[in-house]
């Protein structure tokens, strides 16, 4: 696939500004939408925007990723809904309740220096849009080499078991579902409700009735508050893999993953090539 050779910022010519108009959030238009969407975010715990990527770059953003994909570390694990490890719990506690996770990442470092997805991630209006939604003044793109933007990947069998997230926010784009699956699921905002496990515990057990099932299209960009959201990704059938990248920012400058954060997920911690940590 040729390089992009449009004038300007490649992003500008990816992002479907017309819709979206985040280039400048500090204009009338884009400050106004930045508003918008901010509100979204604290009313319903996540900011969707549906076809944020053109026809065309999708295209070209899902056939980088499709290629990368055999490169993907996988994991498969268990885990509670909280991401904890507990000890002496009782048997019905509902953190002593195993999930399964099977999915694999491409790292960072593995996406080439040309790609489109790295030139999206690298434009700072999208970065600073992100951090308007979030009503953070500053953000920052991770530094960590392996997890600044790294290529979610499910294939038959993957799947991500319910849980809150680690951290305050996810940033993640839709560039491939597949045949069968693959179904983003939550239930929002119920951490620190009073009957909070109580709730947990039925979703664990099946029971349907909060459930949400999010219209996570291809092109679609997502903001997501997973800390306070319990959420997974359903089972996945099939061949086609379900290709999603996660796009990942701080509010300090040069934060990173752990060395043992990155041997879970990647496989490795960098320090074989010498890369800074």
């Amino acid at each position: 696939m040729e390089p992009i050779t449009t004038t300007g910022h490649p992003a500008e010519h990816m992002v479907d500004l017309a819709r979206y108009p985040i280039a400048d959030i500090t204009s009338s238009n884009g400050a106004a939408f930045a508003a918008k969407c901010r509100e979204q975010y604290q009313t319903t715990g996540l900011c969707m925007l549906n076809g944020f990527i053109k026809p065309e770059a999708l295209e070209r953003l899902a056939a980088e990723a499709e290629g990368l994909s055999d490169k993907a570390y996988f994991c498969k694990s268990t885990h509670n809904a909280y991401l904890t490890e507990e000890d002496g719990l009782e048997s019905d506690d509902v953190r002593a309740r195993q999930e399964e996770t099977y999915v694999g990442s491409v790292a960072y470092d593995l996406i080439p220096e040309g790609a489109a997805l790295r030139a999206l991630y690298n434009w700072d209006p999208l970065r600073d849009f992100i951090g308007a939604v979030l009503g953070k003044p500053k953000l920052h793109r991770f530094a960590d080499i392996m997890g600044a933007c790294s290529i979610n990947v499910f294939k038959d069998g993957g799947e991500h078991g319910w849980h809150f997230d680690e951290s305050e926010f996810t940033v993640t784009l839709m560039l491939q579902p597949p045949e069968e699956g693959g179904a983003f699921e939550y239930v929002p905002q119920i951490r620190g409700v009073t009957d909070e496990q109580e709730r947990v515990g039925r979703i664990l057990d099946g029971y349907r009735e909060d459930v949400v099932e999010l219209p996570f299209t291809p092109g679609t960009l997502l903001i997501f508050g997973g800390n306070q959201t319990i959420h997974r990704v359903a089972r996945v059938s099939g061949p086609k893999k379900r290709l999603v990248p996660v796009l990942c920012y701080a509010e300090n400058e040069g934060v990173t993953n752990s060395p043992e954060v990155r041997k879970l997920f990647w496989g490795r911690t960098g320090e074989e090539a010498g890369a800074p940590l």
